[in-house]
């Protein structure tokens, strides 16, 4: 911006408050957003700390499906019914640890 431009900027700015809300449309539109997403997260964020949510299901069930994968993988050159009882007891030793360690968090929490 040449300083041209700039004087005519702070001509034109001269006597608004910079700290003012912005009042046209896209902006007052993004400032609405903004808000919505503030009052989503604190919403989910009030959630106690044992509950069971999306996010920790899809971490438990991924982390099992991937444990299992690779247990079942690294089990393969034993044959294939122990490898796939291999696979199956590791997913599930990873949902039971989740799970307990969710419980655990739920108890161990400090009551308001």
């Amino acid at each position: 911006m040449s300083r041209e431009e700039r004087r005519a900027y702070q001509r034109m700015a001269k006597k608004q408050d910079p700290y003012a809300l912005p009042s046209s449309g896209p902006a007052r539109a993004r400032q609405q957003q903004l808000e919505r997403r503030k009052a989503r997260r604190a919403a989910t964020a009030s959630t106690p700390p044992g509950a069971i949510s999306r996010r920790f299901l899809a971490w438990a069930l991924g982390g099992a499906a991937a444990g299992g994968l690779i247990a079942f993988s690294l089990a393969w050159p034993s044959g294939m019914p122990f490898a796939a009882y291999v696979g199956a007891g590791v997913a599930l030793g990873w949902v039971a640890v989740a799970f307990g360690m969710r419980a655990f968090a739920g108890r161990s929490a400090p009551r308001p």
